[in-house]
């Protein structure tokens, strides 16, 4: 019997394709197969898909008109013979005993989904895991992995990450929860699809392992503006109406799920209109009152965190900005690397990464190279929507 069958949605990702193709093939664990959903693509993905099913016999290509990831990933479920399921989306790429330590986790503990974590690879790679506690859950304790799948509110972070690709899912039960799924969900369909399923299983494994290597790319939806933004939200609160039936859902959720359309509404205004006024409402400058008066800054850090401190100081008559060292570039701002604070003359230098984990790196980083640590400055910036809820009394109902 098959034991994992990866789906593997494919939509023009013909530069990327053959990275994830080699890390799915070259997988530990045996008996495997490897469904491939063209969803209509136009680049050379299909040329390349075709290519490495006639190398391999365990991958089977099915060509489809382009109907979005939900409709391809439907296709591939329908197709699926193994006991679990996995995905992986087509421009990433995967360790090559994932699968293997999934299913070996699945398998023993009899569970009906494990889910582990990823490594985030953009401008700098950071690890993230599920914020619950590792280990199994069943009737003790699922009510407990329901309630901290959107949120862990006591750390104001993600419950279970959305994404589909570091889990591994019972296939019986994935065809049915994977079918109620709306084809319009363009974004948040992950996160909608794994609570759908939370809610209808009742075995969990929690594994803080990352073996998923999750590829940003700068031409990627989450980076262009979307003129229908509103209407996309909309299609995630119609699925958690649909949710807030099911007899599994509770208060705490239904309270969770509200705070989750809040957060998406911000992030439109932050990145995904087309709005002029960009990140006002996730950098709050309490950072400032920090600062001494006439203090010499040096950003650490560019992209739009870089650039909205830009922005604060510069509305200050009493700071002097400096410059910024980073490789990415920032408006009437001189960027240059790491040397140039060698010889500037600077009170300050600001890091300007929300990464806690990265800032810690990057600190430690500096001081490596000299620079004295209280000249080295990072604060947390946490989004506003969490401010919306605890002004609301919502953290003290975890």
């Amino acid at each position: 019997m098959v034991k994992v069958s990866v789906i593997i949605p494919v939509y023009n990702t013909g530069k990327y394709l053959r990275r994830c193709l080699d890390s799915v093939i070259m997988q530990t664990l045996g008996n495997i197969e490897i469904i491939c959903v063209d969803d209509g693509s136009t680049d050379e993905s299909a040329r390349i898909l075709e290519e490495y099913a006639d190398r391999d016999d365990r991958i089977k290509v099915i060509y489809k008109q382009n109907g979005g990831l939900v409709s391809a990933r439907k296709v591939g479920v329908i197709a699926a013979e193994g006991e679990y399921i996995g995905y992986v989306d087509s421009d990433d790429w995967i360790e090559p005993d994932m699968y293997e330590k999934l299913y070996g986790c699945a398998h023993n503990n009899h569970v009906d989904m494990v889910t582990s974590g990823y490594l985030f690879e953009g401008n700098y790679i950071t690890t993230h895991f599920d914020d619950v506690t590792e280990g199994l859950y069943d009737e003790a304790n699922m009510r407990y992995l329901r309630e901290n799948a959107i949120y862990n509110l006591q750390t104001k972070n993600v419950g279970l990450r959305g994404s589909l690709c570091c889990k591994l899912f019972c296939t019986e039960l994935l065809k049915t929860v994977q079918e109620g799924v709306s084809d319009k969900l363009t974004f948040s369909e992950d996160k909608m699809c794994v609570l759908s399923y939370v809610l209808s299983c009742s075995r969990v494994y929690v594994l803080k392992r990352a073996f998923y290597h999750y590829i940003s790319h700068p031409f990627s939806m989450v980076h262009k503006c979307n003129d229908d933004y509103l209407i996309s939200v909309n299609e995630v609160y119609k699925h958690f109406i649909k949710l807030y039936q099911h007899p599994c859902f509770t208060p705490v959720m239904r309270m969770q799920a509200e705070l989750y359309i809040t957060e998406l509404l911000y992030k439109g205004i932050n990145s995904r209109l087309g709005f002029q006024n960009r990140n006002l409402f996730w950098i709050n400058p309490y950072y400032l009152d920090d600062i001494p008066a006439d203090a010499k800054i040096v950003l650490y850090g560019g992209g739009e965190l870089g650039d909205a401190y830009r922005r604060q100081i510069e509305m200050r008559d009493d700071l002097v900005l400096v410059g910024c060292v980073d490789t990415q570039y920032i408006e009437n701002v001189q960027v240059g690397a790491l040397g140039m604070l060698l010889g500037e003359d600077y009170d300050l230098i600001l890091i300007t990464v929300k990464n806690p984990k990265k800032a810690m790196e990057i600190r430690e980083g500096l001081t490596y190279e000299g620079i004295p640590d209280e000249k080295i400055r990072w604060y947390e910036q946490k989004e506003i929507y969490w401010e919306y809820a605890e002004s609301n009394g919502w953290l003290r109902c975890s």
